[in-house]
């Protein structure tokens, strides 16, 4: 099935470079009491890892306009923490019971003590928090379908959350006659995809939760959860003519053969926030 994560190819980061002038279709909003609150205090990143607790920190609240309209940001940050999941080795299987019984020690000496074949899991790795800077098109619009918001630190690293815009639309094409259709809040996370490119490697997840806090003309921002993130060759924030198909569809294109794995795929979790403004 092909991945609709709208990732950064050559071709894709050149679009956001460019102004996309296609919007998703009106709908209703939900507004927040009081207006936008003020956003959480963070250390500027003058390197991509930041202290661990701007990663537990939340994201301001302000308006969510459902339409998914009026979007155009220019400032804002991602905090996103990773941390490595270890696989447990398989336990050795035990050794056979011998069918004649063990000799009995000389007297005075104990018997000897068998050795465990259980093995250790290694010690998880430490658990990093990334700060990046908002990178890329200020519209965050990815025609036909989708919301993305892009973040870029030096040398290749980076992070970008999508996600459907009917999710924040509530997916259906308002009445005809030109009625408004009334949309109910949203109060509920919705699934999105995001990938963070550190530490040599590209971590993607497809399946997260993300709470969204505002979404509106003045403010974008939202928690996110993601249980498993997955190494993938291909890295937008890096892009390589050795990796063979388009890293945007989850299958070769037809007639084409699947090219082979290289590395062992290692797997994280992930976790954070974003915030961007105008």
């Amino acid at each position: 099935m092909e991945s609709r994560f709208r990732l950064l190819s050559r071709s894709s980061a050149a679009a956001l470079i460019a102004t996309v002038g296609i919007g998703a279709t009106a709908c209703g909003s939900d507004a927040v009491p009081g207006g936008d609150s003020a956003a959480p205090k963070t250390t500027a990143a003058q390197s991509a890892v930041v202290a661990d607790d701007e990663c537990q920190r939340t994201p301001p609240d302000g308006h969510i306009d459902r339409s998914g309209m009026n979007l155009n940001f220019h400032n804002g940050d991602i905090r996103i923490a990773l941390s490595p999941i270890v696989a447990t080795p398989t336990p050795a299987p035990p050794k056979p019971t011998p069918a004649v019984p063990a000799p009995a020690p000389p007297p005075g000496q104990k018997p000897a003590v068998p050795s465990s074949t259980t093995s250790t899991a290694p010690a998880a790795p430490k658990s990093q928090c990334f700060g990046f800077a908002r990178w890329g098109n200020s519209d965050p619009s990815v025609p036909p379908d989708s919301l993305l918001f892009s973040f870029k630190g030096p040398s290749g690293l980076g992070a970008q959350v999508s996600f459907f815009v009917g999710d924040l639309t509530g997916g259906s094409p308002p009445p005809a006659g030109g009625a408004k259709r009334i949309v109910p809040p949203l109060v509920s996370p919705i699934n999105a995809q995001v990938g963070v490119s550190v530490n040599g490697k590209y971590y993607q997840a497809t399946q997260c939760s993300l709470k969204i806090t505002a979404m509106a003309s003045a403010r974008a921002a939202g928690f996110f959860q993601c249980p498993t993130a997955t190494t993938s060759e291909a890295n937008p924030f890096v892009p390589s003519d050795d990796v063979a198909y388009d890293s945007d569809e989850s299958t070769p294109p037809p007639g084409s053969a699947t090219p082979p794995t290289t590395t062992t795929p290692q797997t994280a979790s992930l976790s954070g926030w974003f915030n961007v403004t105008k």
